[in-house]
């Protein structure tokens, strides 16, 4: 901008300012403001947005059903909102943060060394403004589907044993990897058949538009943190997980439940005991997780229902049971635990943290700790 401006006043013949008297006067004279996006933007918009006139024409079928999508799931969270006022059933969205890694702080030495990276799964229940976060570390487990799924497995059967028969709404981004698959599915399915749940709803926001409850309560912590930072560096996973209880001056404060090894439960596992090759809907077409937009389960029943669009009227079904060939009941099924020891660090994750507590920019009084995990 000053050199626009330097431009246009020598093509004046007038004289310019310098570039610091410049910035200072734009600065303070003006209320002007530059927007910084805080998501990433959707991919299919910025193409859109960046398209030829020729392109936008291919394109404009799909990006106007993108935006009625968009609209449509907006919507249809506000009416689940109501709902959940009045108490008809229970509404939270969920997602995962972020890494954390540790140690970190303003040492370069940090930047430049593999660390240890913890996990913050929260749900967070829309109308009550409550939040439970389920906290691990790489030690302890991954970040896929067991993971995400035995918190939620984990909070539905909290949630069922205080308010038992509730019909409940699950928001979520379409991550494949975490909770867009058989697995989830398979959890789902075992939920409604042995708590006490009158169903599960799950609805996927659509994709490059997942901002969210679970994005600002993310924010709060993240704030938190940077704010903790200020006053020394993060050495160990438990400095985190105070950080997180207290991230919230307003309102309930954030429930953390520290996950151990022992706490995930082999959803593969259960899915396999389930058989649950879904390929075929009732109507014996190809069932898509990756195309399902709203997934139900409900107890009793022989089938889960789906769509495949927010304005699709009539469900889709499955009929799970009837391709069952276990000879298991749904309601004798067991899950196992998923680990049965804690995971191994990289050779070259072990050598850097301990070369950081050997060179104290870990201090001592943490070298115990670090010699638990790393051994």
């Amino acid at each position: 901008m000053h050199r626009d401006y330097c431009e246009r006043r020598s093509a004046s013949n007038q004289p310019s300012a310098t570039y610091d008297y410049y910035s200072r006067i734009f600065n303070t004279k003006f209320n002007i403001g530059f927007f910084a996006p805080k998501k990433d933007q959707c991919d299919l918009c910025e193409s859109f947005k960046n398209a030829s006139e020729d392109e936008k024409k291919e394109l404009e079928n799909k990006y106007n059903e993108h935006l009625e999508e968009k609209n449509l799931s907006r919507e249809e969270k506000e009416e689940d909102k109501i709902k959940a006022q009045a108490g008809s059933i229970s509404l939270a969205i969920y997602d995962l943060q972020a890494v954390l890694p540790v140690p970190v702080g303003q040492s370069s030495a940090f930047f430049y060394k593999s660390r240890l990276n913890c996990y913050n799964f929260t749900v967070t229940e829309i109308v009550k403004g409550s939040t439970k976060a389920f906290f691990w570390h790489e030690v302890f487990g991954n970040r896929g589907a067991i993971e995400i799924g035995s918190c939620v497995l984990i909070y539905l059967e909290e949630l069922s044993k205080s308010q038992p028969g509730l019909d409940i709404v699950f928001f979520s981004d379409n991550c494949m990897g975490q909770q867009k698959n058989r697995f989830l599915i398979a959890a789902y399915l075992y939920a409604v058949e042995h708590f006490q749940i009158g169903s599960i709803t799950h609805k996927f926001l659509i994709r490059g538009h997942t901002q969210n409850e679970a994005d600002a309560v993310h924010s709060i912590i993240e704030k938190k943190i940077s704010l903790a930072k200020k006053s020394g560096p993060i050495y160990i996973p438990d400095q985190y997980v105070s950080i997180i209880r207290e991230a919230k001056k307003k309102g309930k404060k954030i429930e953390v439940k520290e996950m151990a090894f022992e706490d995930f439960l082999d959803l593969k596992a259960l899915a396999d005991d389930m058989n649950l090759t879904i390929h075929k809907n009732t109507l014996g077409n190809d069932f898509k997780i990756n195309e399902v937009k709203i997934l139900r389960f409900v107890k009793g029943s022989q089938e889960f229902y789906y769509k495949k669009s927010y304005k699709q009227k009539e469900w889709l079904e499955v009929n799970f049971k009837q391709r069952r060939r276990s000879k298991k009941e749904m309601k004798d099924l067991n899950i196992k635990k998923a680990y049965n020891k804690r995971f191994e660090l990289s050779e070259n994750k072990k050598k850097d943290l301990l070369s950081l507590v050997k060179s104290n920019l870990i201090p001592a009084f943490y070298k115990n700790y670090y010699e638990s995990i790393l051994n």
